[in-house]
């Protein structure tokens, strides 16, 4: 896929980086404040939405400048290994925020801690994740540095 002539992926990458680690870093503000979840709850709900959508087109636009298949080299290869990961903590964020902004406007306490705590967990994971992946990308991209 291209856009101008450029190839799509590096710039809906971007996206994913930028848009994923601020999704969860709201989720996990939103796990331990009732103030924010309730103030800044569907919007955060709504950007781990788009966060997942970034992720899942700089996957797809991966698959399709990789050609399907995998490159030779160790780097490339975790790189491809973890992308095809990264939408599932995505997902999971997605469906995470859903669920403790909706058990905070009920008054069930162990389905919005048992729901903040999945939060907390999907939030983690997809920073980890994201990191992974685009770290690979760029040392597959650019090389080692010292």
């Amino acid at each position: 896929m291209d856009l101008f002539g450029l190839p799509l992926h590096p710039l809906v990458v971007h996206a994913a980086v930028v848009l994923l680690p601020l999704a969860a870093l709201g989720a996990l503000l939103i796990a331990t404040s009732a103030r924010a979840r309730k103030r800044y709850g569907s919007l955060v709900a709504a950007g781990a939405v788009v966060a997942l959508g970034a992720v899942v087109g700089a996957r797809l636009t991966g698959e399709t400048l990789n050609g399907g298949t995998a490159a030779g080299t160790p780097v490339m290869t975790t790189h491809i290994t973890w992308g095809l990961l990264a939408p599932w903590p995505a997902a999971a964020l997605v469906v995470a925020t859903l669920l403790l902004v909706l058990a905070g406007r009920g008054g069930n306490r162990p389905l919005l801690m048992t729901a903040a705590l999945f939060t907390v967990v999907a939030a983690l994971a997809s920073i980890a994740v994201i990191v992974v992946v685009g770290h690979a990308g760029a040392t597959a991209v650019w090389g080692a540095t010292a």
